[in-house]
C-alpha cells in the first residue's frame, strides 16, 4: 500500500495536537507521512498570546519548536503560509518566503496531499471599522503580541521618563480582551523592581470597550459581573455597550461621537476565519472566510479535505455552529484523530459532538473566575479564586498532555518552572 499523505495546514493547538498524535502512532512507518505547514517556527498556546504581550511569559521558554517538535513525534514540518487549495490536482501552494530585509528565500511552492487538514484557527473581526486594520494590534498570532509587547516597552521607557500617563485602549471585553486588561495593571505594579522608579499603577489607563451589555458576554451572568467586579477594583476603566464607529491614530470614536484617547490600540473582538481563505474558490467558504464542514469535519462536498477550530464552521443538532473556543478544537483534533485512524482500516467515521466543559478566565495575580459543567454535578458551578486559578492552569497542562503524552507533558512543565527560577518575572527586552 501507498504512503499516504496526510498535510495539515496550522500549527496552533488542533493542528499540532493531530499532528502529534498521528506522528506518534505512525511516525517512521511507510504507512503515513504526517507532514505540519506553518508560517511561524514557534508555537504559543492562543490563550496565552497576552502573556507573551506583556512579557509575562517569554516564548524561549514557553515556545516549542515545531522541528524539534516534529523530529522527537514523528512528523515533518514545514514553513510556509497557505495562499491557494486545488481539490481537483489534490494540491495546496505555499507562498514565498522573504526575509526581514525583502530578500527572497524561497519561491512559491507546491504541497500534494493524500488527505488535507485545514486547521488555521481564526482571526479578529473588525467588522470592517474604519481606521481599525491601520490603527490596532489585532492579537491574535505570536507575531502581533510580540509587536504590542515591544511596543509597551517604549511606552514603559518613555512614561519612567516622563511620568506622562499612558492609556491603551482593548476593542473586546471577551476573555483575551479582559485577561489582557488584567494583566496590565500587574506588569505595571511589577516593573518597579526593574529599576522603572518613575512609573506607578496611577499613570495608566486601561479603557475596556465591549458592544456587549456585559463583559463576558459569551459567559454566565454570574461570571460575567465578578469578573467585572474586580476589573473596577483593580481601576481599569470600562465602556459597556459602547460600540466602536472608527478607529484614529489618538484613539476610538464611538457610535455616539465620544471619544475614548488611546496611544496603544488592541482589537480583541471577534472571529473570523483566516484571510487566505477568500482565495479557495473551489471549497464552500462562508462570508466570515470559514470553511463549511459536515458533522465528520470533512468539507462539504469533498472527501479528502477536513476542516477543524476557529476555521471550520460545523453545525451541530442544536443549529449552533460549534463554538470558537480553544476546548472545541482540541475535542475536535481528538474525533479527527480517531476518524483518520477508522478511514485508513477501512471503519466508519464517527460524528463529532462537542461537550461544553464551562469556562475558566483569568484575572492575572488579582484572581480567576469560571464556570464549570459535565459530571461533577447537574447544571453548571461557578469558581473563583485558587481554585479557579489551579483549574486554569491544568488547562495548559492538558494541552501540554495532547502534545507530549502525560509523563513528558509533566517533566517538560517542570522544566519550565525551574528555567524560571533565575530569569526575570517579566520579559524587558
Amino acid at each position: 500500500m501507498a504512503t499516504k499523505r496526510i498535510v495539515i495546514v496550522g500549527g496552533g493547538a488542533a493542528g499540532l495536537a493531530l499532528a502529534s498524535k498521528l506522528g506518534r502512532k505512525w511516525g517512521g512507518s511507510d504507512v503515513v507521512d504526517v507532514c505540519l505547514i506553518d508560517r511561524s517556527p514557534i508555537h504559543i498556546w492562543k490563550p496565552k498570546l497576552h502573556e507573551v504581550a506583556v512579557g509575562v511569559i517569554d516564548q524561549s521558554i514557553e515556545g516549542l519548536l515545531y522541528r524539534d517538535h516534529g523530529l522527537k513525534n514523528g512528523y515533518r514540518y514545514i514553513r510556509g503560509e497557505i495562499e491557494q487549495c486545488d481539490p481537483d490536482a489534490k494540491s495546496i501552494q505555499l507562498a514565498a518566503v522573504y526575509n526581514d530585509e525583502g530578500e527572497l528565500l524561497l519561491e512559491q511552492r507546491q504541497i500534494d496531499y493524500d488527505f488535507l487538514v485545514l486547521a488555521l484557527g481564526g482571526v479578529s473581526n473588525s467588522f470592517n471599522t474604519l481606521g481599525a486594520d491601520e490603527h490596532c494590534i489585532f492579537l491574535d498570532s505570536l507575531e502581533n503580541a510580540n509587536l504590542f509587547h515591544h511596543k509597551l516597552l517604549d511606552a514603559l521607557l518613555q512614561l519612567n521618563e516622563t511620568q506622562e500617563r499612558v492609556s491603551i485602549g482593548i476593542v473586546g471585553a471577551g476573555a483575551t480582551g479582559v485577561e489582557l486588561a488584567a494583566e496590565l495593571h500587574h506588569v505595571i505594579e511589577s516593573v518597579k523592581e526593574y529599576g522603572y522608579l518613575n512609573i506607578a499603577k496611577h499613570h495608566l489607563d486601561v479603557h475596556l470597550i465591549e458592544a456587549s451589555p456585559k463583559i463576558l458576554p459569551q459567559l454566565p451572568e454570574r461570571v460575567s459581573a465578578r469578573a467585572q467586579s474586580v476589573l473596577d477594583k483593580i481601576g481599569i476603566r470600562l465602556h459597556i455597550g459602547v460600540q466602536v464607529k472608527e478607529v484614529t491614530r489618538d484613539g476610538f470614536i464611538t457610535q455616539d461621537g465620544d471619544v475614548i484617547k488611546a496611544g496603544l490600540k488592541v482589537w480583541a473582538a471577534g472571529v473570523k476565519g483566516p484571510k487566505a481563505f477568500q482565495n479557495f474558490t473551489k471549497l464552500p467558504i462562508t462570508l466570515r472566510n470559514q470553511v463549511e464542514v459536515d458533522d465528520c469535519m470533512r468539507v462539504k462536498g469533498h472527501q479528502d479535505i477536513y476542516a477543524l477550530g476557529d476555521c471550520a464552521l460545523l453545525i451541530q443538532n442544536s443549529g449552533q455552529p460549534v463554538p470558537p473556543r480553544a476546548q472545541a478544537a482540541a475535542q475536535m483534533a481528538d474525533t479527527l484523530f480517531d476518524n483518520i485512524v477508522n478511514r485508513l482500516q477501512g471503519k466508519p467515521e464517527k460524528a463529532f459532538v462537542y461537550k461544553d466543559y464551562g469556562s475558566l478566565v483569568s484575572l492575572s495575580r488579582f484572581s480567576a473566575v469560571g464556570n464549570l459543567m459535565g459530571n461533577l454535578r447537574s447544571g453548571t458551578f461557578f469558581v473563583e479564586g485558587h481554585i479557579a486559578r489551579l483549574m486554569y492552569i491544568s488547562l495548559y497542562q492538558r494541552h501540554l498532555a495532547s502534545l507530549y503524552g502525560w509523563f513528558s507533558a509533566i517533566v517538560y512543565r517542570l522544566a519550565q518552572k525551574l528555567l524560571k527560577w533565575q530569569r526575570p518575572k517579566l520579559k524587558l527586552h
